[in-house]
C-alpha cells in the first residue's frame, strides 16, 4: 500500500488558482519516503503571518519530493510534537527540522531543544536531525545583503 501524504498545511485551506503553485494532484500524491521536513518557526495571532511561510513549504515539498510540514512554538498549530508526529504516521523514517529563526537564541537553543529530545526519546526508531538557524545559512545572509542592497 502506498503512503499519501495530506495537503501541505493541515487544517488550513492551500490557495488553489493562478496563487498557488501546487496542483491537486501534487498535493495528494507526494509520498512519505526519503526525509521528511518540518519547517519550525515561532507563530504569530496573526493568522495572515503564516502565508509566506505556506508558500515556503510548498516549494520544499515541490523541489525535495517529500513531505514538508510547518510547526510552530506558540500561537499556531500544528507544534512541533505534533508535526513530527504526522511525519512519522505516514511512514518517514527520517526527519529533518528547519529552525526558521534568525539565530540561536532561547527558543532555538532550549525550546526547540527540549522539544526534538523528548520525541527523540519515545520515537527511537526515527531518524532525527535539526539543522541550524536560518540566519545562520551564509546563502540566506547572501540573499538577504542582495535583498537590502536593491531595495
Amino acid at each position: 500500500m502506498r503512503n499519501t501524504c495530506r495537503p501541505v498545511i493541515d487544517g488550513f485551506r492551500i490557495p488553489s488558482g493562478p496563487t498557488s503553485s501546487l496542483t491537486l494532484r501534487q498535493r495528494m500524491n507526494i509520498t512519505a519516503t526519503g526525509t521528511g521536513i518540518v519547517l519550525f518557526a515561532h507563530g504569530s495571532r496573526d493568522p495572515a503571518w503564516r502565508l509566506p511561510l505556506q508558500a515556503i513549504a510548498e516549494q520544499v515539498q515541490i523541489q525535495h519530493g517529500s513531505p514538508c510540514r510547518l510547526a510552530f512554538l506558540e500561537f499556531m498549530q500544528p507544534d512541533l510534537p505534533a508535526a513530527l508526529a504526522e511525519l512519522a504516521a505516514a511512514g518517514c523514517q527520517s526527519l529533518r527540522v528547519m529552525p526558521l529563526f534568525w539565530a540561536a537564541g532561547k527558543h532555538v537553543t532550549r525550546d526547540l531543544t527540549a522539544m526534538v529530545d523528548s520525541f527523540a526519546a519515545k520515537h527511537r526508531e526515527l531518524q532525527l536531525s535539526v539543522a541550524k538557524p536560518l540566519g545562520d545559512d551564509a546563502a540566506v545572509q547572501a540573499v538577504i545583503a542582495h535583498w537590502a542592497v536593491r531595495a
